[in-house]
């Protein structure tokens, strides 16, 4: 698989079943000694941005909009690795597995690749957006293979 296994905020996403047209899976990093499970799609997102936040890797360029008023300060943590690239890459998804890595957060969104590991396909994205519809595109021409050869 052509990844970038040195990549801090690697993150590998295992799904295993779609639900009413929602994935659920797991997900893994290098920063987690536990599985994240998740049950909507978009918690995808919400992991993945808390990783990057968490690791301040990557930087963002903008600062979130918040609806608390006041001055919230940011408090950066010191984060330390406990799993290797060549673990978390052993994950499989019973559906499909996606390797990210978000390489900028630049305009409010993420900017990256994704490597679908069963087909080995690799494909940049520019969006957030764009990383799910990849993956969604991924899973419906998959499932539309199968059930044509079924």
């Amino acid at each position: 698989m052509n990844v970038n296994i040195s990549a801090p905020n690697l993150t590998v996403i295992c799904i295993d079943r779609i639900q009413k047209e929602d994935f659920i899976g797991r997900i893994y990093h290098k920063f987690s000694e536990t599985v994240i499970e998740f049950g909507h799609i978009e918690q995808i997102l919400l992991v993945i941005d808390r990783l990057c936040d968490k690791i301040g890797y990557p930087q963002r360029t903008t600062k979130p909009r918040q609806f608390q008023s006041g001055n919230i300060t940011e408090r950066r943590e010191e984060v330390l690795q406990v799993a290797d690239s060549n673990t978390i890459l052993e994950q499989k998804g019973s559906i499909g597995t996606f390797v990210v890595h978000v390489k900028y957060r630049q305009h409010s969104t993420w900017q990256g690749e994704v490597v679908w590991a069963e087909k080995g396909e690799k494909k940049s994205f520019r969006s957030a957006l764009e990383l799910l519809k990849l993956i969604d595109g991924a899973l419906e021409s998959d499932t539309e293979i199968e059930e044509g050869g079924a």
